[in-house]
């Protein structure tokens, strides 16, 4: 199985348990709790681990499922918790089949890149997205410290990867509420608000032109987010 199959394989299984996921009651998840403290053993720290594991990517796929649009949430409901047939869905939405095939592909890619804690760059404004790797990395980071079984080199990465997106999410709070009349300014905050408009969509609202936009996008993903 190539690197992508298992990364596609593995955003599968997360729309599956997003989807269909039954989690415990509260009282059993204590429990749990209570009782690994007290009975710590390998296989318990696996079994929190594998927990931790699906609730974040729960909350990485609620992410991605709110800045869907309506005809892509259809979709998504229909394929992975419906288990309709991309003719079925094609037909309802008046797409080909094919079609749908590739809105499932960006899907699995931008699910498993999330997991593996890479904000793909179109989304460097999404704050949505953005606070959700900030709030799934901290988890990871206070397990991997409190349990001491991670490798120091992986847990640096982690915190290298967290303070660039705290540092972006800084920068997005900034920019989304200022009330500056800067040109930037005013772009960036557009982007932000708008974060699935095109450059052409965004000139309409601030009013300037493509070249503007674009600079400003550019300069912006640069200073911020430089990890590509």
């Amino acid at each position: 199985m190539t690197s992508c199959k298992l990364r596609f394989s593995l955003a599968n299984d997360a729309l599956l348990h997003f989807f269909h996921n039954e989690y415990w009651s509260a009282e059993e998840i204590d429990f749990l709790h209570d009782f690994c403290l007290q009975n710590f053993s390998d296989r318990f720290w696996k079994l929190k681990m594998r927990l931790l594991y699906e609730e974040n990517n729960d909350m990485i796929v609620a992410s991605v499922f709110a800045y869907a649009n309506f005809e892509e949430r259809y979709f998504l409901v229909e394929r992975f918790l419906r288990n309709s047939s991309f003719l079925k869905i094609g037909q309802d939405l008046h797409v080909h089949p094919n079609a749908l095939q590739r809105w499932r592909d960006k899907f699995f890619r931008e699910i498993s890149s999330l997991m593996n804690f890479d904000l793909p760059a179109e989304d460097i404004f999404s704050r949505n997205k953005v606070e959700t790797l900030i709030f799934v990395l901290e988890r990871n980071i206070v397990f991997f410290e409190d349990y001491g079984k991670t490798d120091k080199t992986i847990l640096l990465s982690l915190k290298s990867k967290l303070q660039i997106f705290q540092n972006l999410l800084f920068a997005i709070r900034y920019f989304l509420n200022s009330d500056s009349f800067d040109v930037g300014e005013k772009i960036i905050q557009a982007k932000i608000l708008h974060p699935n408009f095109s450059t052409e969509e965004l000139e309409r609202i601030v009013g300037f032109s493509h070249t503007t936009v674009s600079k400003y996008l550019i300069a912006f993903r640069s200073q911020f987010y430089p990890l590509d």
